[in-house]
C-alpha cells in the first residue's frame, strides 16, 4: 500500500534520483574494466507498534573505460505494523472498515486510531548509463521501476555536466518523467464518500463497491527538473547550488486516509450512514496537482585529516507547504582505515492548506480536505552516527540513527472531548543499517 508509507523519499519513487545536489563524480581512468559493488541491509522501525521495515539494496557498477560506465541498483522493501488512518481519538469504542472486504478493526476508547492491516512488499529497479563527450562534458542517461501491490511506477532521466575553469566550476541540468498507476485495494473511494462496512459486514456488495469506488487504476504523471552549479572555492572547500522544479499531475489522494466528523460543541464522533454501524468518517480529498520547488545550497570542507558537509534545503509548493531542512555531517578519520561519522538533521514545514484534524458537522465540506499527519505543521530531529572500516577485500560500514516528529493539529480542532486527546501524537523511530562494497 504505498500511498500510506512513512518513510516519504527515502522509500519514494526512483524516478528523481538523479536530482542530487552534486553532480556526478568522473570515471577516473582504469587499468582494465573494473566492477564495484555495494550492498546494504537497513532496519527501520517506528514506536508503539507502528511502522517497521526491512530494507535490502544492491548496487552494481561496471567501469568499462575511463568514459564510459553502467550501474544497476535493485531494492527489496518489506513493511509491517500499524498506521495512522486519519481519524480521532474518542471516549468511545470506534470501529473501523479494511480495505477490499478485509476485517474490521476497532480502537480502543482515547487510543490513537491506527489500522493493524499494513502490509506491502516494494521492489525497485533503476539503471545508469554514463558517457563523457569530450574532455570536459558528461551526459547521464538513467531509468527507474518499482512495483508493489497497489503501485507500479516507472520513469526515466537525464542530465548533462560540463566542466569550466580548469575544472573547478562544474554546472550541470537535468530531467526525470515517471508515470505511476495507483491501484488501491477496494478500488480508489470517491473523496469525501463515507466508509462503510466491509463487504460481509452488514452492506450489500454491490452498494458497497458503488460507495467505494471499486475499479481500476488511478494514473499519475511527475515531471522534474535540475539545474545548479559546483565551484572549487579553495584548496579545501567546495560549494554546491541547484534549483529543481516539480509538477504532479493525476491522482495525488490516499486511497486509505478518511477524516473524523465530530459534534462542533462536544467533539464527539456523529453517526454514520444509516444502518452502517459505524461513525461518520469521509475519505479524503487532495488536488490533482502540485507544483513544488527548492534550492539548495551545500558547503564541504577538508580539514588536514578529517571532512565537514552542511547543507540547506528551502521548498515550498502550491499546496501551502513551506519546508526548511539544515543537515552536518562531520567524517572524523580515526586512522587511514576506519572512519565516525556524526550526523544531524532538522526539518521544519508549515501545514497544507487543505490539512484539517476534524471535519465539523454542519459545516459545508470544504474543497479539498486530509488528516495526514505528513501535510501537517510539524518538525523533525534526526541524529545519528556511521562507524565505517576498509579491508583488504572492501569496506563496511555501520549507521544507527534517532528519528523524532512532533505535528500540530489544525487551529480550532481541540474542541470538546478532543482537548483531552493528543490529536497528532509524536513519531519516534530508529534506523539501523550495515553496508558492505567492494571492487575487483
Amino acid at each position: 500500500m504505498q500511498l500510506k508509507k512513512p518513510i516519504g523519499a527515502a522509500l519514494a519513487s526512483a524516478t528523481c534520483g538523479l536530482l542530487g545536489a552534486l553532480p556526478a563524480i568522473p570515471v577516473a581512468a582504469q587499468e582494465a574494466p573494473t566492477w564495484e559493488v555495494d550492498t546494504s541491509l537497513l532496519y527501520y522501525a517506528e514506536d508503539a507498534g507502528r511502522v517497521s521495515d526491512g530494507s535490502l539494496m544492491t548496487s552494481i557498477r561496471r567501469l568499462l573505460d575511463e568514459d564510459r560506465s553502467y550501474s544497476l541498483i535493485l531494492t527489496v522493501d518489506a513493511l509491517t505494523g500499524a498506521t495512522p488512518n486519519g481519524a480521532v481519538p474518542s471516549n468511545s469504542v470506534q470501529t473501523f472498515t479494511a480495505p477490499s472486504g478485509g476485517a474490521d478493526y476497532t480502537i480502543a476508547p482515547g487510543d490513537p486510531p491506527l489500522d493493524p492491516n499494513f502490509m506491502d512488499t516494494r521492489v525497485a529497479l533503476s539503471g545508469n548509463w554514463q558517457q563523457a563527450l569530450g574532455e570536459s562534458m558528461r551526459w547521464n542517461v538513467g531509468f527507474s521501476g518499482s512495483y508493489e501491490m497497489d503501485y507500479l511506477h516507472l520513469g526515466l532521466n537525464t542530465r548533462l555536466e560540463r566542466d569550466f575553469n580548469r575544472r573547478n566550476t562544474t554546472v550541470f541540468v537535468g530531467a526525470a518523467y515517471g508515470r505511476d498507476d495507483v491501484s488501491p485495494i477496494g478500488g480508489a473511494p470517491v473523496g469525501f464518500s463515507p466508509m462503510l462496512r466491509s463487504v460481509g459486514g452488514g452492506e450489500d456488495e454491490d452498494e458497497d463497491e458503488d460507495e467505494e469506488g471499486a475499479g481500476g487504476g488511478e494514473p499519475k504523471d511527475v515531471i522534474d527538473a535540475l539545474i545548479g552549479v559546483t565551484q572549487v572555492l579553495s584548496r579545501r572547500s567546495l560549494l554546491a547550488v541547484a534549483f529543481s522544479y516539480g509538477k504532479s499531475d493525476g491522482y495525488l489522494t490516499d486511497a486509505y486516509k478518511i477524516l473524523s466528523v465530530v459534534d462542533p460543541v462536544t467533539g464527539a464522533p456523529v453517526p454514520g450512514p444509516v444502518g452502517s454501524g459505524l461513525n461518520l468518517y469521509l475519505h479524503e480529498l487532495r488536488p490533482d496537482t502540485r507544483a513544488k520547488q527548492s534550492w539548495f545550497a551545500e558547503w564541504r570542507y577538508a580539514f588536514d585529516r578529517d571532512s565537514l558537509a552542511v547543507s540547506y534545503r528551502l521548498m515550498d509548493d502550491d499546496w501551502g507547504v513551506t519546508s526548511n531542512t539544515v543537515e552536518t555531517r562531520y567524517r572524523w578519520n580515526i586512522s587511514e582505515d576506519t572512519y565516525l561519522e556524526p550526523h544531524l538533521r532538522y526539518y521544519k514545514q508549515s501545514a497544507a492548506d487543505f490539512y484539517r484534524t476534524v471535519l465539523f458537522d454542519g459545516e459545508p465540506l470544504p474543497q479539498f480536505a486530509s488528516a495526514d499527519y505528513r501535510l501537517a505543521d510539524n518538525e523533525t530531529y534526526t541524529a545519528g552516527i556511521k562507524y565505517g572500516h576498509r579491508t583488504e577485500r572492501g569496506e563496511y560500514s555501520v549507521r544507527l540513527e534517532y528519528y523524532h516528529q512532533t505535528a500540530n493539529p489544525s487551529p480550532g480542532s481541540a474542541v470538546g472531548d478532543l482537548a483531552n486527546f493528543d490529536l497528532v501524537p509524536p513519531l519516534s523511530a530508529v534506523i539501523a543499517q550495515f553496508g558492505y562494497k567492494f571492487s575487483f
